[in-house]
This record gives structure tokens, C-alpha cells and sequence, in this order.
């Protein structure tokens, strides 16, 4: 079979397409940065508006599957209208297919900031000593769900608390952990 103008036409929307799709897998991998990006569509808001549908990847998406699908259709002796209709039914699916995994890999984000307050009443260990009623910052080993990390902390204990020692957290001020000596960790 010879291609015609309706068969370049799809082999046209297929090849854009493919290649915009390409780009904005490969072409943006090391930064993340893409003016093709899902900019403005704020499918994990979860919020159904119709900017959750309206994205450039799931428009891409459909003009792939329309594309490709009805050009594979018109090869094999199907008529324009039921190519068509097929392509645009195949769009329609790879859109959709677009979105529920971009909803479904969404879900994986996790905010990395860590909330102070729910830091007390945790226990922490004493990393670098902790200086008496206030006088001097030290620095605590706390476990959280992230892992293990290091915070200044202070103390108005009158002796302070030295290294190895387990305390409590009582308070976040600015940043800062107040402590005291936890008594069953002596």
C-alpha cells in the first residue's frame, strides 16, 4: 500500500507526538526541570478539577495512541472513519493509562521536612555534651522515621548531660531541642 496524505498526516501527529513523549522522559532526566512538564496540573491535590486531566503528558498520550493506531489501522484495509475511531478510542485509553500512573507514582511522595514537635517525648542519646542549666549547646542523636539524625539540643539540668547518656525531649524552641536526663536511661 502507497501512503497518502491521511496516512503522512497520522505518521506526522504519531512522530511528534512520540518525540515530545521521549523528550520529556529522557531528555529531562537529570534535572527534572521541563517547560513539557505536568506544570499547573496538580493530580496529587486529589482535588478532581479538570486541570487534573488536561496536562501536556496526557495529551501527548493521546495524540500517540491516535497517531500510531490509526495509521496502523488504515494500513491493514480498515476505512478512514473506522480508523478514526479506533485511534481516538486508543488515545483515549493511553490518556487515561497516563493518568491513573501518574496518580498511582504520586502517591509515593513523601514531604522530607521534619516536624520539631513531634519530636517530644521521644528519647534521644547524647552525642556531644550538653552543657548545665542552659549554659552551652550540645548535640543529641534522635530516631525518626527518616533515620537517625543529629540536633542541638539544650538542657536546664544544673549538671548537664554527657556523652552516651539518654534524655529526654521536652520542648522545640527555634530549632533547638530542650532535654532533660531520662531517668531509666542511666
Amino acid at each position: 500500500m502507497t501512503f497518502g496524505e491521511w496516512e503522512w498526516a497520522h505518521v506526522a501527529i504519531g512522530g511528534v507526538a512520540t518525540c515530545i513523549f521521549l523528550f520529556q522522559t529522557f531528555g529531562t532526566v537529570g534535572d527534572g526541570d521541563s517547560d513539557l512538564d505536568d506544570a499547573g496540573a496538580d493530580v496529587h491535590d486529589g482535588g478532581g478539577g479538570l486541570s487534573d486531566y488536561l496536562s501536556v503528558r496526557n495529551f501527548v498520550a493521546l495524540f500517540i495512541g491516535y497517531g500510531w493506531v490509526t495509521l496502523a489501522a488504515l494500513l491493514s484495509g480498515e476505512s478512514r472513519g473506522m480508523s478514526s475511531l479506533l485511534g481516538v478510542c486508543a488515545g483515549i485509553l493511553l490518556a487515561a493509562l497516563s493518568l491513573f500512573m501518574i496518580k498511582a507514582f504520586l502517591r509515593f511522595q513523601e514531604d522530607g521536612t521534619l516536624d520539631m514537635e513531634s519530636l517530644v517525648g521521644r528519647r534521644a542519646s547524647v552525642y556531644i555534651s550538653v552543657g548545665g542549666a542552659g549554659s552551652s549547646a550540645g548535640k543529641v542523636m534522635v530516631d525518626t522515621k527518616k533515620g537517625r539524625i543529629e540536633l542541638t539540643a539544650r538542657t536546664n539540668d544544673p549538671d548537664g548531660l554527657r556523652p552516651g547518656q539518654i534524655a529526654t525531649i521536652l520542648e522545640t524552641d527555634g530549632g533547638v531541642l530542650w532535654i532533660t536526663a531520662d531517668e531509666k536511661g542511666k
